[in-house]
């Protein structure tokens, strides 16, 4: 038992110097997390785009540029060569405008080009056998059931914007997570070098005091009993100061891991803010509505929008629509435009279109069915507000709670280094013995290993409020 002991004295020193290689601050280390970390990074990218995505949707209701060409050739028979000739060519540009009004209107405006060529055919008969036909055009449609007033367009584009919303604020939220994830961990392995230095001295003190209680024994001034629970004692603070290299080891694999780069540090001689900030530290500002919240109102006006995006295609399309061309034809391009500018042959069509579904049972379920999209929409939003409050609640309770006990630890260690600086003075004068002054000692260790676990759960509660913020670190 005491060569064990001696071979675990005699390690610590190295194990301890693996562990303390470098100070790193927890700025340094944050810094590092951001531009290593691939998740984060990813992260932060993604909702970052998806910000500047936000008015995507909003390009369904601006003009757009079309443009296009074709060629055409037909030489399937004909029943009268010599007026339809054996084969016909075209050549077709189209070019102009399209956008979609609010008011459920669709307005098309165009330049057409045609270049037709009639081969075969008698020219006797058919002396223009190529020709150029240009045509200025305007298209108009207007809904009157079916996307009345641009309730379809609407939909369609408030459904594009929450379904980028939602995975904005999501990925938000998450990167807030992992850098809040981040910094846990840094205090997890501070606390945890901090405690291995406090248990390397609590466990030099626990073999003086089993040697002494042995001394005693030797000399036959003690009891067995006392020299058992020296051992046991000692024993005891073993197991402890292995249980926290074993913490360490777990704590550094998670720190590197954040980091993505390996190697031994020190953070308990950091020079950069300590754990001490946390007794100054007020309760972060609430922001009115946290990001995981936002997700589930844009999910929630998603269902909303798919809800009227189904109920609008679902109804029956009644729909005005008309077009009007100035029309130019003849063997020459720029007679034929002359024609066309003139408008002296004018093409014109109006109409209505009318189409409607006609199974009326399934119609009837679909529309029930996003009603209750709708309706779950709202309940998981309205749920998780009402989690989110609570946690708030919760957790600044739990903060003012974790602050009164950290500042009670702090005031039993000044106590407990009082009191063992009173005992040292009275054995310097001979009032006391030296296993009195090492069980001082113990109870000095003791009240700052528990001073430390305080710091460390308030310092937690502390960040888990951080996510109500608009603060990332501090």
């Amino acid at each position: 038992m005491h060569s064990t002991t001696s071979k675990i004295l005699l390690i610590i020193p190295l194990i301890t110097a693996s562990y303390f290689a470098s100070a790193v601050t927890l700025e340094d280390y944050l810094g590092e997390v951001k531009l290593k970390n691939g998740g984060i990074r990813g992260t932060e990218k993604s909702y970052q785009s998806k910000a500047l995505r936000t008015n995507e949707a909003a390009l369904y209701f601006k003009p757009s540029f079309f443009l296009n060409g074709e060629y055409f050739d037909d030489q399937r028979p004909t029943n009268a060569p010599v007026f339809q000739g054996t084969q016909t060519l075209r050549h077709t540009i189209r070019a102009g405008l399209n956008q979609n009004l609010r008011t459920g209107t669709k307005a098309t405006l165009s330049y057409n080009y045609f270049k037709t060529q009639i081969n075969g055919v008698n020219g006797t008969l058919l002396p223009n056998r190529q020709f150029f036909d240009v045509a200025p055009q305007i298209e108009i449609s207007q809904s009157l059931w079916r996307n009345f007033l641009g309730s379809e367009f609407e939909a369609s584009e408030t459904a594009q914007r929450a379904q980028v919303e939602v995975a904005r604020y999501s990925d938000e939220f998450l990167h807030k997570q992992l850098m809040i994830a981040a910094e846990n961990a840094y205090w997890r392995l501070y606390f945890a070098q901090r405690s291995l230095s406090v248990q390397k001295e609590s466990l030099e003190r626990a073999k003086k005091l089993r040697e002494w209680n042995s001394q005693r024994m030797r000399n036959n001034l003690g009891e067995e009993s006392d020299l058992l629970q020296a051992e046991a004692n000692l024993q005891s603070r073993e197991i402890d100061y292995q249980d926290t290299l074993t913490e360490i080891d777990t704590a550094l694999r998670e720190y590197n891991s954040i980091r993505e780069t390996e190697g031994v540090v020190n953070l308990e001689n950091a020079e950069a803010k300590d754990s001490s900030y946390i007794l100054n530290a007020t309760v972060p500002p609430k922001a009115k509505v946290r990001e995981d919240v936002l997700a589930f109102m844009a999910t929630q006006n998603l269902a909303k929008a798919n809800s009227q995006l189904g109920t609008e295609r679902n109804k029956p399309n009644l729909e005005l629509y008309g077009s009007y061309a100035m029309y130019g034809r003849d063997k020459q391009y720029s007679d034929a435009y002359d024609q066309a500018m003139t408008a002296t042959r004018p093409y014109s069509i109006f109409g209505v279109r009318f189409t409607t579904p006609l199974d009326f049972g399934s119609l009837s379920d679909y529309k029930k069915a996003y009603a209750q999209e709708v309706v779950a929409a709202e309940m998981n939003f309205k749920r998780k507000a009402y989690e989110v409050e609570r946690e708030w609640e919760i957790l600044n309770q739990r903060f003012t709670n974790f602050k009164s006990r950290l500042k009670l630890s702090r005031k039993m260690e000044q106590i407990q280094d009082k009191k063992l600086t009173t005992e040292k003075k009275r054995f310097n004068q001979g009032r006391t013995t030296t296993f009195q002054v090492l069980q001082f000692e113990q109870d000095f260790a003791n009240a700052q290993l528990l001073k430390l676990r305080n710091e460390r759960d308030l310092i937690t509660v502390y960040n888990q409020l951080k996510l109500f913020s608009g603060v990332d670190h501090e």
